[in-house]
């Protein structure tokens, strides 16, 4: 089973596009409000899943060898 840490989104400001805490509430830098907007990962991977339900088609199996042909008899000195 494979456990990934949570992801954390950083809080992009509107007005500067500073790079600010995930829990701010104000910018940092230029003080505008910031929203708290929360991403469901999960939800987007599900979306991304469900658009690519169809698998590739396995390749088909390799055509059987022919029979080799019939020595040659050996040429006349």
């Amino acid at each position: 089973m494979c456990f990934r840490p949570a992801e954390i989104k950083m809080n992009v400001c509107p007005a500067c596009g500073k790079n600010n805490k995930p829990i701010a509430k104000v910018c940092e830098q230029c003080g505008a409000a910031l929203t708290m907007e929360k991403v469901d990962f999960d939800a987007d991977q599900a979306k991304l899943d469900a658009a690519n339900v169809a698998a590739p088609a396995a390749p088909a199996a390799p055509a059987a060898p022919a029979a080799p042909a019939a020595p040659k008899p050996p040429a006349a000195l």
